[in-house]
């Protein structure tokens, strides 16, 4: 009974997650294209995750598509946010390292990758936070933090391993729903953040 409830949950997170996103996306799409993109992946693959694990064939295309989607959308919105105060090197280095990681997740240990996702999520924040805090953006520092949890907490990796600092399975799936709530303010949290910022370099 409780696992049932548990998986219920989380299918409801998920729902609330791929519609935050997908819907942030479209808000984006017009002025912020590589955050659009980021939120559109993560709301693609928390959409197949409503499901839950209990279809076999769609459980490593889950997780798989939930890992890459946590990896990049906070990158992304990251990226955007240099691009716009003009730190394009720093831009294209976050943007090569991210898909450099999506591409290599295969021939990596589980170990290797989980530290690696972990390094991108940190890399990651500290770019958008320093871009945020200097532009006295708190939604956008808010916005990041919220969508890179995920990376910095429990980490999925491409063999399925949930390396993950909560390890007892009876309490995983209700971290699994906190993070995703916590995303889903993230996706909020974002879009008003690089509408703002975009608004204040035109003025």
């Amino acid at each position: 009974m409780a696992s049932c409830a548990t998986e219920w949950i989380t299918s409801c997170s998920n729902m609330i997650l791929s519609a935050t996103a997908l819907y942030s996306s479209y808000k984006l799409f017009k002025d912020h294209r590589a955050p659009s993109v980021g939120l559109f992946l993560l709301g693609l693959s928390a959409g197949l995750c409503i499901p839950g694990p209990s279809i076999s064939f769609l459980s490593s295309i889950q997780k798989d598509a939930e890992w890459a989607g946590e990896v990049l959308a906070p990158a992304l919105v990251s990226f955007h946010f240099l691009w716009l105060s003009e730190d394009r090197n720093t831009a294209h280095i976050l943007l090569c390292g991210s898909c450099l990681l999506l591409g290599l997740c295969d021939w990596l240990s589980a170990d290797a990758l989980t530290v690696l996702t972990r390094c991108l999520g940190l890399s990651s924040l500290s770019c958008c936070l320093t871009v945020c805090l200097f532009a006295g953006n708190v939604l956008g520092a808010l916005g990041n933090v919220a969508l890179s949890l995920p990376l910095l907490v429990a980490p999925r990796v491409g063999t399925g391993t949930f390396a993950s600092l909560v390890s007892p399975a009876a309490t995983e799936g209700m971290v699994k729903w906190l993070l995703k709530g916590f995303m889903s303010i993230g996706c909020w949290a974002s879009t008003q953040a690089l509408n703002k910022f975009l608004l204040d370099l035109t003025d």
